[in-house]
């Protein structure tokens, strides 16, 4: 029996160890993103300026390629700048440079309508808030109509990033739901929560053994943000997740 427990396990979050790297697109020659630096490098080629990103859990790097700096032991050297953020209003905080090539995870223009509001959380990704409210099947399939899917919280500095543009005591659904036979807490990918360390539930959470979770933030309490589980079945504002430029590539 421990071996089954064991092999699932392995199944499950292995997949998650070995899970494809967002992929960095050439957005714009002869330019560079003003967005916030999160880290510069100076590398040998573009594919170690990708490498540097990954690391740095950055979502766009600007590349110089036309000017390098010479030395002698390792040859022409690049700058390497990996940004926080990417460009997602239509490049408009992107600067002619004629040295510099822009990189991106994310598309340079994503369309939504008044309903909803569109914002980045450095090193996390990029993600939709809703104004309207719907259940937890409707609102999965109204991130599905822009490639995105609910957003998926289980890390501190997306729980805590995403808490920062919700309504005080307002429960918002996320991407963390356990609704069938297994009873095992999933994200939207199908990865169990208990391939994660990272746990945010509130005081006496999770309160049902099935549900759909919530993000809830509270002035009054600490840490502010926590998951609460509510019926799959209510009605309320909820937060999609932009895919990266790897899904679009590989669907």
């Amino acid at each position: 029996m421990r071996l089954k427990l064991n092999l699932i396990m392995c199944d499950s979050c292995c997949q998650i160890d070995s899970r494809e790297l967002p992929y960095y697109k050439l957005m714009k020659s002869n330019a560079r993103s003003d967005q916030l630096i999160l880290s510069t490098a100076t590398v040998q080629n573009i594919s170690e300026c990708r490498k540097f990103a990954w690391a740095k859990k950055a979502l766009a790097f600007n590349y110089e390629w036309n000017i390098g700096t010479q030395n002698r032991r390792r040859g022409t050297r690049k700058i390497c700048q990996v940004l926080q953020c990417p460009e997602i209003h239509n490049f408009t905080t992107l600067v002619h440079d004629k040295n510099y090539k822009y990189y991106s995870t994310y598309p340079s223009s994503i369309s939504i309508d008044s309903s909803f509001t569109l914002a980045c959380i450095p090193r996390a990704g990029v993600f939709v808030f809703s104004s309207n409210n719907l259940n937890y099947s409707q609102a999965q399939t109204a991130c599905q109509k822009f490639n995105a899917s609910l957003a998926h919280i289980i890390s501190e500095e997306r729980t805590n990033g995403l808490a920062k543009y919700i309504s005080l005591n307002t429960p918002t659904f996320v991407g963390l739901s356990n609704r069938n036979n297994e009873k095992l807490w999933k994200n939207e990918f199908g990865e169990p929560l208990f391939c994660f360390n990272y746990r945010a539930w509130g005081k006496g959470q999770p309160s049902h053994s099935k549900g759909c979770v919530s993000l809830v933030q509270l002035p009054e309490v600490k840490p502010g943000s926590f998951w609460k589980v509510v019926s799959c079945d209510s009605i309320l504002p909820f937060i999609c997740e932009i895919l990266p430029i790897y899904q679009f590539l590989r669907n």
